[in-house]
C-alpha cells in the first residue's frame, strides 16, 4: 500500500526528453523516487487526485491468492463486497456501493452489466500472479473513464512483453489442501525486439476454509446435507503481444480465457450450488507520439463473462390444500365447516378421524432404487422415532408418510421468474442454460501541449454491452449504449508559483437510459519544505445494468427517461513530501464529501402514472409514490396511449440520497531496511432507515405497540450503510536487513461494521419492549497477516515466500447476513413460524480465515 504524490523529474538524456521527464517520469513512492507510474496517475496527482500507486512487490509480498485479498490488505479505504473466500466479491472504495468504483484491468473495465442467472463479477478473474502494478485514483473519475467510477478507479496493470526473454514458474500449496501452479514467459520474435510476446497460466485449487458455523443452518437444509465444504478452482491461460512500430509508436494486443468455479450455497436456502464462470477477454491498445507535445492513446476490448449456474434446492413436505383433497375428503371437511389448513396441526387433527387420509406426504418409496437411501436405517428418508410403530421404516407410504414440514428430497431451481418456464439451473443439456453478457468499448485520448503553462487533453468513448443469456431467460433484446466526449484544459497557472488547474467537462450521449453530462475540477499548489495542498471535484455516474433498465422479462419496460446514478463528490488533502536522515516520507490527511442521488429501482406503472388514476389507485396515492421518485412522465404517456397493463413495471430513479462523508491520514516512509505505509479511514455512509419511526410490533403477533421501535431503528432517520465500515487502520510494515530477507507484516484493525435486521424483523420486541432481532456490528476486529521472503542463487532468481495469515487467531466476519428468512424450515413450513415471529429468522457470518499457513517457491529467469 503507497502513497503517490508528483515530485521533481529525473535527469534525461536530451533537453526534450528531460523536459518530458519533468512532468511525467516520477512520482514519490512510499518515500521513494521511482518511475514506475503511468503518465495518467501522474497527470492525475499534478492536478488535484490523491492517487495511490502498489507495485508488484508489495503483491509478492502479500502472497495474496486473488484480487480480493489484495485489496483488502493494500487499498487504501477499500471494502470488500461479498465473500472472496466464497469465489466472488467486489471492490467498494470510501463507502461507496459495488457500483460506484470502476475496476480496470489493462484498461477493460471489470464490472458486472448483469445476468438473469445472477451477478457475475469479473474481479474474481484476476491473475494475482499476472499483476504488475495497481494505481487506485480516489475521488469522483468518470470523466475519463466513463461510468461506474463515481468514487474512484482502480487501475490493474499486468505483466506485458518488452522486447526481452524473461519469464518466471511457480509452485504454491499451504492450509485447506491449497496447491497451484503458475508462470508466464515472454521472449522476442525477431531480433530487434520489435515484435514480442508473452504466454502465461495458472491452476489454483482451494477447498477453503469452514465459510459457515453449522448453527447458520436451517434444520431442512442441514439434514439434506447443505453443510458442505466451498471448494474454490481458478484456471486461466493467455497471449500478449507488442508490436514496437518505432520509437514514437506501439501496439499490443491481448487475449485470456479463465475460469472459475466456486459454490454459493446459502445456509437458509440452498443445498448444493457449483457455480461455473467463463471470462473470455480481448483487449488492443495502441499508442503514438507524434511530437514531444502531442501523444495519443486508444484502448479497446471485447468480452463475454459466461455462467453456469446449478442448483438444488430443499423439497419439503407441505400442508395439504383442501382443493387437492379427493372430493369425498372434501366433502367431509365441508361438513366440518373447515375451509382451510392455515397450519399443519390442523390439518393433522382432521385427517386423524378421515380413514386412510395419510398425515403427510406419500411418495412410494418402495421398490424404487436399488440401494437407495430408503433402505438405510438412518437418515431423514427413515422414521427415527423409535415410538412409533414405524420406526427404522422408509418414510412414503399411506401408514408411514412424511411428517408435514420433514424433507422429502431435492429438486433443482428450475425457471426464473421473467423466463418461459423452461429449467436453467438443472444439470445436463435439457435443464440448464447459460446466462451471461456481451461488453466491448473503445476509448480514444489525445493530450496536447502548448507550452509549459498549458495542456488540452480531447476523447471520445464509446462502450456498448447487451444480454448473452440463453432465450429461456426471457431477457429482451436491448443493446445499452454510451458515446461520451471529454475535454480537459490543463493550465500551471502563474498567479502562484506551483499552482496547477485542471477544468474538465464530459458529454454522454446515451442509448437505454438519458444522456449525462458531468465536471471536473481539480486543483493542486505545491509550497515550500515539500508541501502541498489538493483539491478536486465534479460529478460522476453510473450507467444502470442491463436489469436495471426494464429489459427482464415481458412484463418490464425500458424508460427512456432513465436517468444514471449521479455521484457529486469531492475530494481534498494537505500533505508533505520531506526527508529525515537518510529516509524519505510523505504524510497527508484527507477528505473527502460524496452524494449518491437517481439510484435505480422499480414500479407498477399503475401506481406512479397519473393516466391510471382509478384503476385501482386514486390520484392522492399516484401522487404520494410519484413524491418519491423522478416521474417517467413521456414513458407514462406512451404507456396510456398504447394501453398498456398497469401492473406491469417501468425502471425509476429513487429520490433517495446515499450522504458519505470521510477523513484519511496516510502515512508512508522509507528509512534504511525499514518501509512501510499506514492508512486510517474514518467515515460516514448513510443511508436512509427503512425502520424509522415504525411502530414496534409484540413478537409473535401481528399487534402494533404504542411506541416506536426502541433503540437506534425506530429515532434515527440516517444509518450507517450495511457493510461499509465506520473506520478502518491498515498497513503494511516491511523489514529487509538484506538484499536476501524480506519480511513484512500486514495488519488491519476495523470499527464497527453493520448488518442490518429486515424491516418487519426490526420491529418485532418481547414483552418488556426490548427487541428480538437486533442489528448485528460484525466489525471491531483486528487481523495481522505477515510473510517472510528469502531470495537465493547469482541473480537471486529463486524466491520462497512463507505466508501467514490471521497469525493472533482471531475469530471474524468477511460478511453477516443480519436476518435471512427459514422458509424451508419444519416449523415454518407447518405453519408454527410466520414472518412476525423472530424464530422466522437467522443471523450468519461468512468466517474469514483462521490461522493458516501457505508456502511459494519461484524461479525467475
Amino acid at each position: 500500500m503507497v502513497s503517490a504524490s508528483f515530485a521533481a523529474p529525473v535527469m534525461a538524456q536530451s533537453e526534450a526528453a528531460e523536459e518530458d521527464e519533468a512532468r511525467l517520469s516520477t512520482v514519490l513512492v512510499e518515500g521513494r523516487r521511482v518511475d514506475q507510474a503511468t503518465p495518467m496517475a501522474i497527470d492525475l496527482v499534478q492536478f488535484g487526485n490523491q492517487v495511490q500507486l502498489i507495485d508488484a512487490q508489495k503483491i509478492e509480498t502479500g502472497g495474496f491468492t486473488n484480487f480480493g485479498e489484495a485489496a483488502a490488505g493494500l487499498i487504501r479505504g477499500a471494502n470488500i463486497g461479498y465473500s472472496p473466500d466464497e469465489g466472488e466479491f467486489t471492490i467498494r472504495i470510501d463507502g461507496g456501493t459495488d457500483r460506484d468504483t470502476l475496476l480496470l484491468v489493462d484498461g477493460v473495465p471489470y464490472f458486472d452489466r448483469s445476468s438473469p442467472s445472477e451477478d457475475l463479477w469479473p474481479a474474481t478473474a484476476i491473475d494475482p500472479r499476472m499483476i504488475d502494478s495497481v494505481e487506485v485514483y480516489r475521488g469522483g473519475q468518470s470523466l475519463y473513464f466513463g461510468s461506474n467510477g463515481g468514487l474512484g478507479v482502480v487501475s490493474v496493470k499486468t505483466k506485458e512483453p518488452d522486447g526481452t526473454k524473461k519469464g518466471q514458474i511457480g509452485v504454491y500449496a499451504g492450509s485447506f489442501k491449497t496447491r497451484e501452479i503458475y508462470g508466464n514467459v515472454s521472449m522476442p520474435v525477431d531480433s530487434e525486439g520489435k515484435h514480442s510476446f508473452l504466454v502465461y497460466g495458472r491452476s489454483y485449487h482451494s477447498d477453503a476454509h469452514e465459510l459457515f458455523d453449522v448453527s447458520a443452518y436451517g434444520d431442512n437444509v442441514l439434514a439434506l446435507g447443505g453443510f458442505q465444504p466451498y471448494p474454490y478452482d481458478f484456471n486461466s491461460i493467455g497471449a500478449k503481444y507488442l508490436w514496437q512500430i518505432d520509437a514514437t509508436s506501439e501496439l499490443r494486443l491481448g487475449a485470456s480465457f479463465s475460469t472459475i468455479d466456486f459454490h454459493d450455497s446459502f445456509p437458509n436456502s440452498t443445498i448444493y450450488t457449483p457455480n461455473f464462470t467463463e471470462f473470455p477477454i480481448y483487449t488492443a491498445n495502441y499508442k503514438k507520439s507524434f511530437s514531444d507535445n502531442l501523444r495519443i492513446e486508444v484502448d479497446s476490448h471485447w468480452q463475454k463473462p459466461q455462467l453456469k449456474n446449478h442448483e438444488l434446492l430443499a423439497r419439503v413436505c407441505r400442508t395439504p390444500r383442501l382443493q387437492d383433497l379427493p372430493a369425498d375428503v372434501r366433502a367431509i371437511a365441508s361438513s366440518q365447516g373447515i375451509t382451510g389448513f392455515a397450519t399443519a396441526a390442523q390439518y393433522e387433527a382432521f385427517a386423524a378421524t378421515v380413514p386412510n387420509l395419510p398425515a403427510g406426504c406419500v411418495t412410494n418409496p418402495y421398490g424404487t432404487t436399488s440401494g437407495a437411501a430408503t433402505s438405510a436405517q438412518n437418515g431423514w428418508m427413515v422414521n427415527q422415532n423409535p415410538s412409533s410403530p414405524y420406526f427404522g421404516q422408509p418414510y412414503g407410504t399411506i401408514q408411514n408418510p412424511f411428517p408435514i414440514g420433514a424433507p422429502i428430497g431435492y429438486v433443482i431451481e428450475t425457471t426464473t421468474s421473467f423466463g418461459d418456464n423452461t429449467p436453467v439451473k438443472g444439470w445436463g443439456s435439457t435443464d440448464n442454460r447459460r446466462s451471461g453478457y456481451i461488453d466491448y468499448g473503445i476509448n480514444a485520448r489525445g493530450t496536447y501541449r502548448l507550452n509549459d503553462l498549458v495542456e488540452v487533453v480531447g476523447g471520445v468513448q464509446y462502450t456498448a454491452y447487451e444480454d448473452a443469456s440463453d432465450a429461456s431467460f426471457g431477457v429482451k433484446d436491448v443493446k445499452v449504449t454510451s458515446t461520451g466526449v471529454y475535454g480537459d484544459l490543463r493550465l500551471s497557472l502563474p498567479v502562484l508559483e506551483g499552482l496547477n488547474g485542471s477544468f474538465a467537462v464530459r458529454q454522454d450521449f446515451n442509448d437505454g437510459f438519458d444522456d449525462e453530462m458531468i465536471y471536473k475540477i481539480g486543483l493542486r499548489q505545491n509550497l515550500p519544505a515539500g508541501l502541498y495542498a489538493r483539491a478536486s471535484g465534479g460529478t460522476s455516474y453510473s450507467a444502470p445494468k442491463i436489469d436495471e433498465i426494464g429489459a427482464y422479462g415481458a412484463n418490464q419496460n425500458v424508460n427512456p427517461g432513465l436517468q444514471p446514478q449521479s455521484v457529486e463528490a469531492l475530494n481534498a488533502g494537505i500533505g508533505m513530501d520531506g526527508s529525515f536522515r537518510g529516509g524519505t516520507f510523505n504524510i497527508e490527511m484527507g477528505y473527502f464529501k460524496t452524494d449518491i442521488k437517481n439510484q435505480f429501482g422499480t414500479r407498477s406503472v399503475e401506481s406512479v402514472c397519473t393516466q391510471y388514476e382509478g384503476n385501482p389507485f386514486g390520484l392522492d396515492i399516484i401522487n404520494r409514490n410519484r413524491a418519491s421518485i423522478v416521474p417517467p412522465d413521456a414513458f407514462c404517456a406512451t404507456a396510456a396511449g398504447l394501453g398498456l397493463d398497469g401492473s406491469e413495471i417501468v425502471a425509476v430513479n429513487t429520490l433517495d440520497i446515499q450522504e458519505i462523508e470521510g477523513f484519511t491520514v496516510d502515512l508512508a516512509f522509507d528509512y534504511g531496511p525499514f518501509s512501510g505505509d499506514v492508512s486510517y479511514t474514518m467515515m460516514d455512509s448513510l443511508e436512509t432507515n427503512p425502520v424509522f419511526g415504525l411502530p414496534a410490533r409484540l413478537d409473535g403477533t401481528t399487534a402494533n405497540l404504542g411506541f416506536v421501535t426502541p433503540g437506534a431503528a425506530g429515532s434515527q432517520e440516517k444509518r450507517q450503510s450495511g457493510e461499509r465500515p465506520e473506520w478502518t487502520l491498515s498497513a503494511l510494515l516491511t523489514y529487509k536487513p538484506t538484499d536476501q530477507w524480506v519480511f513484512a507484516l500486514n495488519p488491519r484493525l476495523q470499527g464497527p461494521e453493520w448488518a442490518y435486521a429486515p424491516t418487519t424483523a426490526a420491529r418485532l420486541v418481547d414483552a418488556n419492549g426490548n427487541r428480538v432481532v437486533d442489528d448485528v456490528n460484525f466489525g471491531n476486529y483486528f487481523v495481522l497477516n505477515g510473510s517472510i521472503q528469502y531470495f537465493f542463487g547469482k541473480d537471486h532468481e529463486h524466491r520462497i515466500l512463507i505466508r501467514g495469515v490471521n497469525l493472533l487467531d482471531e475469530g471474524y466476519y468477511e460478511r453477516y447476513s443480519g436476518g435471512a428468512s427459514l422458509t424451508l424450515d419444519r416449523a415454518v413450513v407447518r405453519g408454527e413460524v410466520g414472518v412476525n415471529d423472530s424464530a422466522y429468522y437467522r443471523q450468519y457470518g461468512w468466517n474469514g480465515k483462521p490461522r493458516s499457513a501457505w508456502i511459494q517457491y519461484e524461479y525467475r529467469f
